[in-house]
């Protein structure tokens, strides 16, 4: 073997060994590349859920944003259960129940309202102020079945109606749906409530105070 012969040989190694190492040196730096950008983008993400709130113009609060479909599984809780509160908290004066049913129309439909203009034409309302009957609604759950748009959510809750002597619970149960609305004064979660419906409202016990 010849001289030249040897050389091509060396030749032909030398340029198979550089062009491995610049496949090497090419796909390390697509891994790289890929690290780099997945890190950006989670990077990124971290910072957009992180709002700052000026305090009262004295200092700055680092407040993260929450998960959004579990945040807002809370605002729908949160707007079903203040309506349930409005709707069926009610003292014995005309003017205070219909503060807090107007309160409570600002959250729903059509609907709530139909359900409380049949409670007034049998009477219901005229009861509580003539007997002097306080009712309270204490809401223990509010369930949001799926996550299928709009929501439809149950709500359990117990309903006392307290007498001078007497105090009555009832086992309440009611569903409806839920739609995004938009955020104002009066309706803070910006959500709407439609479809209302009682489903259950049963005695469970009198007993005396």
């Amino acid at each position: 073997m010849n001289k030249i012969q040897l050389l091509t040989q060396d030749i032909e190694k030398s340029f198979k060994k550089l062009s491995s190492l610049t496949l090497v040196s090419v796909a390390g730096s697509l891994l790289f590349a890929l690290v780099v950008g997945v890190y950006a983008l989670t990077f990124a993400e971290k910072q957009r859920q992180k709002i700052y709130v000026l305090d009262q113009g004295k200092s700055l609060l680092l407040a993260l944003q929450t998960d959004a479909v579990m945040s807002k599984d809370v605002e729908i809780r949160d707007h079903v259960t203040r309506f349930h509160e409005l709707m069926f908290t009610l003292s014995p004066q005309k003017q205070t129940i219909q503060e807090n049913l107007d309160r409570a129309f600002n959250l729903a439909d059509r609907s709530a309202w139909e359900y409380s203009q049949d409670l007034a034409e049998k009477g219901y309302y005229s009861r509580l102020i003539s007997a002097n009957i306080s009712q309270q609604m204490i809401v223990d759950s509010v369930r949001i079945a799926g996550g299928a748009y709009p929501w439809v959510v149950e709500t359990f809750a117990r309903q006392f109606l307290v007498r001078e002597s007497t105090v009555s619970q009832y086992s309440f149960v009611s569903t409806c749906q839920v739609l995004e609305g938009r955020r104002s004064d009066v309706n803070p979660h910006g959500l709407l409530i439609e479809k209302f419906k009682v489903v259950a409202n049963d005695l469970v016990e009198t007993r005396k105070r």
